[in-house]
């Protein structure tokens, strides 16, 4: 069940009885779901961008467990994340109980690198046609699981293209077989024949590669990458943890729910909405209150967005680099993930 039990359509409603927007809503021109439905789209974009780290749209991106040399990581099912908020790594393999944390910094954009170091500092998300993809490794080449192990053993790349250019995520890992893997074709099921070849095959298929097993990613779905890259091998065994929001849901009907909003969130989307109708007026002096009542919403929704300044904020300033040196020092790891030396070596 979502968040919201309240309709667009009784937004709609609500809104008709201003005197002013009732024009813009009901004389429709023979559309009776515009311009409704593009004001509402219009206010999901604002009440989603990223100014707005609203707490009941918030979700957990699937962990993940770094790969040696590996910086790309493709997460089956992915697909709805508007951005990324913060994260943090787990240290698997340390003998410390409960395992070492630190935080990881999630950024906009990240240049590929082939230069492994011990620790991941930053993360961000691609859609998994523009990550990097490894290649199959070749026959009888083993892929050992890094959990329970005290180093990060060598593994090749976990996900793949095969010869037709689908990307192939590790499943299960085990021994590769004797022929590449390689997305089936459609196949019908006997029981019928006529059945027409899914939209997005063969995404979500699976692939038995000797004692391996890969499963065919949607290209369109997203995925991470992390900097540094984990080194070639011995390193520590990192488990990522990733939070963002989600993208806003598209309105192609009133009867859909204001959903993720919450009910007693509702007046924000309602407020916005009034909002916009003054955009979408033919009177020249119904629209021209549009840009301050905009405004006045935004501010208004910042303010929602900080719980009213009861909760305090956790994050600050740290330098990213000495201030009289044009050198970049890196995070390192533990002990204190914040620390920049100030210059020198």
């Amino acid at each position: 069940m979502g968040n919201s039990s309240i309709t667009l359509q009784e937004i709609v409603d609500g809104v008709s009885t201003i005197g002013d927007l009732n024009p813009v809503l009901v004389s429709t021109g023979g559309f009776a779901n515009e311009p409704a439905l593009t004001i509402a789209n219009d206010v999901f974009g604002d009440m989603f961008a990223e100014r707005f780290p609203w707490k009941w749209n918030r979700r957990k991106i699937p962990p993940f467990i770094l790969n040696s040399t590996q910086q790309d990581y493709i997460l089956l099912g992915l697909c709805n994340l508007g951005w990324l908020e913060n994260g943090f790594r787990v240290q698997l393999n340390s003998t410390q109980v409960p395992p070492p944390v630190w935080p990881i910094t999630t950024v906009r954009d990240l240049q590929v690198s082939r230069v492994g170091a011990g620790w991941p500092v930053y993360a961000c998300w691609f859609p998994n046609d523009q990550l990097e993809q490894g290649v199959w490794p070749g026959p009888g080449v083993k892929y050992v699981s890094p959990i329970e192990q005290t180093s990060m053993p060598w593994n090749p790349w976990t996900n793949i293209l095969d010869v037709n250019g689908n990307i192939l995520v590790l499943l299960d890992y085990g021994t590769t077989g004797l022929v590449p893997p390689v997305a089936a074709e459609w196949v019908p099921p006997p029981e019928t024949p006529n059945m027409p070849e899914p939209e997005n095959w063969p995404v979500g298929s699976r692939i038995i590669d000797g004692t391996c097993v890969w499963q065919v990613a949607d290209p369109n779905g997203q995925g991470i990458r992390v900097y540094p890259p984990p080194p070639n091998n011995s390193g520590d065994v990192w488990l990522i943890r990733l939070f963002g929001q989600k993208k806003a849901q598209r309105f192609t009907s009133l009867l859909q729910t204001l959903d993720p909003v919450p009910d007693d969130h509702s007046k924000w989307f309602r407020d916005g909405f009034v909002a916009y109708s003054h955009r979408y007026s033919t009177n020249p002096n119904v629209q021209r209150r549009y840009q301050q009542m905009k405004l006045d919403w935004l501010n208004a929704m910042a303010a929602e967005a900080k719980q009213d300044n009861r909760e305090d904020e956790s994050k600050g300033f740290y330098p990213a680099q000495g201030l009289l040196s044009p050198q970049y020092y890196t995070d390192p790891g533990p002990g204190n993930p914040y620390w920049r030396q100030w210059g020198g070596s």
